[in-house]
């Protein structure tokens, strides 16, 4: 199971990089660095958060924090598509 979420989150993580490299390249200069600095502060919550469930009782831990990983991955990538969802 841990190797299946990791290559899901592979798969989406390749996916994140290149919209996030698309609006890098089409973002005027301010919006360049603002997302840069937000992608950059985005890193770090994802990994605390992950490392947050990894950090618990029992076998469970590893998947908790692998699956973590992918959700928050899958889920930045939609949203610089825009694609997450709207109520």
């Amino acid at each position: 199971m841990v190797e299946c979420l990791k290559a899901k989150t592979a798969q989406w993580n390749e996916r994140f990089n290149a919209v996030y490299q698309q609006k890098l390249t089409e973002a005027e200069p301010k919006q360049r660095e603002q997302l840069r600095a937000a992608q950059r502060l985005w890193i770090q919550y994802r990994a605390a958060s992950c490392f947050y469930y990894g950090l618990g009782e029992g076998t469970t831990a590893r998947i908790e924090a692998d699956n973590c990983m992918y959700r928050m991955t899958r889920a930045r990538a939609e949203e610089l598509e825009g694609k997450e969802d709207r109520d």
